[in-house]
């Protein structure tokens, strides 16, 4: 394997906890939810931290970006999902502190109750968080953008806050996709492009302007269905504002690992809105080293090769170049 010649920075991984999805459980979550996180290498202890570092380096990933979702803390009870959301941004600060250098992270929200997410948002205030993931679809569908949830974009937007929005394994909930089991093969883009249309629907970006959005997966369908989108806000009023306008200004991290499809979203996004993304534990070894690999080695501009791989994630952030 040849040395990585560009350092990247992973804008989209996970850690899950066994003890977090054990307690997920007990707060009421179904164990077929937490069963595909579970026993692939993706618990907090040192061995598993370890490995996932050995990965790294291996890719020429500097740092990592860690979120919990799907394994969302959006329990039945408010108790039991505040409760839940505290233990595990908890243990992501500790790891972040254990591995100076290597990781950032996302902190959870328990969605949808609303009072204990604004209290548990004052409470992580200042803690070192990135920003926040969020679960495209809320249990049982739930949308993002519902007329409840409107303080807690208020919050989010006074924090300016960057708020990443990845799938949750609920296809959607389309029986055409959930009744021949594809949930994450298909239903998680479809989930990516729901949410972000939603949030264009209900004009998140004029509403919360200082609110800055990543979607995973290089956003879905919306590469494709860029113009699609554009003529429905011209020619029907189907949205408040320009799509393609609001779309540019939003973040989408690579993990797809199609070199066309990466240069699809290079030209419909902007290559400086385009994020390094592996969906790390899901993909490891020489499959994690191929979602940066991928992206060396496409068909574009050496400046757009490093936006991707780390510059874009740096003024997301909000990182120095030397962080």
């Amino acid at each position: 394997m040849n040395s990585p010649t560009t350092s990247a920075i992973d804008t989209h991984a996970h850690v899950y906890p066994a003890w977090y999805l054990d307690q997920l459980e007990r707060g009421g979550a179904p164990a077929a939810s937490t069963a595909i996180a579970r026993d692939i290498g993706a618990d907090s202890t040192p061995a598993d931290m370890e490995e996932r570092i050995r990965d790294m380096d291996a890719a020429g990933v500097e740092k990592q970006v860690l979120a919990v979702t799907p394994q969302s803390p959006s329990l039945p009870g408010a108790a039991e999902s505040a409760d839940a959301a505290r233990a595990i941004n908890d243990e992501y600060l500790r790891l972040v502190k254990k591995y100076p250098g290597r990781f950032l992270a996302y902190a959870a929200l328990p969605l949808p109750h609303v009072d204990e997410t604004l209290a548990e948002l004052e409470r992580i205030a200042d803690a070192g968080f990135v920003g926040v993931s969020l679960s495209a679809l809320l249990p049982g569908g739930g949308s993002l953008v519902a007329d409840s949830l409107a303080p807690v974009w208020d919050a989010l937007n006074s924090a300016a806050a960057v708020v990443n929005i990845h799938p949750t394994g609920q296809g959607a909930c389309s029986t055409p996709i959930t009744s021949h089991h594809l949930e994450w093969v298909n239903g998680a883009p479809v989930e990516d492009a729901i949410a972000t249309l939603q949030l264009l629907k209900a004009d998140v970006p004029g509403r919360w302007p200082d609110v800055t959005i990543h979607v995973a997966h290089l956003g879905g369908d919306l590469p494709f269905l860029m113009q699609r989108l554009e003529d429905n806000y011209e020619d029907w009023d189907a949205f408040a504002r320009s799509p393609r306008e609001s779309l540019r200004g939003m973040y989408f991290d690579a993990a797809n690992f199609f070199e066309p499809s990466l240069r699809l979203a290079v030209e419909a996004f902007g290559p400086n809105q385009i994020l390094g993304g592996s969906d790390m534990p899901y993909f490891r070894g020489e499959k994690y080293v191929r979602a940066f690999e991928y992206v060396r080695g496409a068909r574009l501009g050496g400046v757009e090769k490093r936006a991707i791989l780390r510059d874009s994630a740096l003024k997301l952030y909000g990182l120095d170049e030397d962080a």
